[in-house]
């Protein structure tokens, strides 16, 4: 399975500590573009959180995204270099948090999973209890700057208490 990652979801997962999730519910196969590994390092960022996405980085293939194709007015560079890897290496899943490059990706026949969904998936596979993941969920939302919609927030957290 290939997977390509944009920034949000390798951040947030960082930041309480669950970045192994990803190679563990998703495989070895990680593509990041350079852009992206640029904006998750971030100086001033947590030491913890740095050494994470630093260890996290050394094994994912980064890769120099040439010509980035702009796909929507309100992506970064970065957000453009991952779908645009995403679509030249015909990615499973692409890694993202934001609606708008969800929306371009499945556009393109990719399917976005984003830090949520990569809680969700934990929960099913019984590798995160339900009531830890609804406690990264609270973190995320109410430390860490995770914007999700009420609906969203519901319906994670109806999925977590079934």
């Amino acid at each position: 399975m290939i997977v390509v990652a944009d920034a949000s979801p390798l951040i947030f997962l960082a930041k309480v500590r669950r970045l192994p999730l990803i190679t563990r519910l998703l495989g070895r196969d990680i593509r990041i573009p350079r852009a992206v590994r640029d904006e998750a390092i971030r100086p001033g960022s947590d030491p913890a959180e740095l050494d994470a996405l630093k260890t996290f980085f050394k094994i994912c293939r980064i890769e120099t995204v040439r010509r980035p194709r702009p796909f929507a007015a309100p992506m970064s560079r970065a957000d453009n270099e991952a779908l645009t890897l995403a679509v030249r290496v015909q990615a499973d899943i692409l890694l993202c948090d934001e609606r708008v490059m969800r929306t371009m990706g499945e556009a393109e026949g990719i399917r976005p999973l984003g830090t949520l969904g990569i809680l969700l998936r934990a929960v099913r596979r019984k590798i995160v209890m339900p009531s830890d993941a609804r406690d990264l969920v609270d973190t995320l939302v109410r430390s860490h700057g995770l914007r999700i919609g009420i609906e969203v927030y519901q319906a994670v957290l109806a999925e977590l208490d079934r």
